[in-house]
């Protein structure tokens, strides 16, 4: 098991600087900060060599052609889940494959250019993979937030906190927000 990096505000000031644009320069996140240009520089080297950040190009999959985006829920024969997920993860068209527990052994998001592609995608491509026993798809008309604008969640992380008995430190009351407050405790 990997060990966590303890992580200082200066540290979670820099993944949020760089999650809303990873091209600011070194001299633009310490204009940012209260850190010199060097010192952010080697900040941001340790974030990366630890593994805690990486940095991707992440496509615009509409502007790119890629207009349909489906999330396919996958049962398989147990033993070979594996092999089956590996088989998504080497095809084009799926961009993200993962284990699952409940409904589904397998999740899996595949983007192609229309309704016809992925009809397709299913027949051509899925159908034939021997011990898949069945699939459900879910299309994606429309993100509401997706993958490339999540943010690391530097308030949710307090909620977490414990303390040393293990009992949560803080009262989710302090932490929802007047929206989630209405819809946790609405008005009796």
């Amino acid at each position: 098991m990997s060990s966590v990096m303890v992580l200082d505000e200066l540290d979670h000031t820099l993944i949020e600087l760089l999650q809303a644009d990873a091209r600011m320069s070194y001299q633009d996140l310490a204009d940012s900060t209260t850190l010199s240009a060097s010192t952010v520089r080697r900040r941001v080297e340790r974030l990366v060599s630890g593994g805690l950040i990486r940095f991707v190009a992440v496509p615009s999959w509409s502007r790119l052609g890629l207009g349909l985006t489906a999330f396919i829920g996958i049962s398989v024969d147990l033993d070979r889940l594996r092999d089956i997920g590996n088989q998504f993860a080497e095809m084009d068209e799926i961009v993200f494959v993962a284990v699952t527990t409940g409904s589904y052994d397998l999740i899996a998001e595949a983007v192609l250019p229309t309704n016809e592609d992925f009809v397709r995608f299913v027949t051509v491509r899925i159908a034939p993979i021997k011990g898949i026993r069945r699939i459900q798809t879910f299309m994606i008309p429309e993100f509401i937030k997706s993958f490339e604008q999540y943010r690391y969640p530097k308030r949710s992380t307090h909620l977490y906190k414990r303390n040393e008995d293990g009992t949560y430190a803080y009262d989710v009351e302090e932490f929802i927000t007047d929206s989630e407050r209405r819809v946790l405790f609405p008005a009796t």
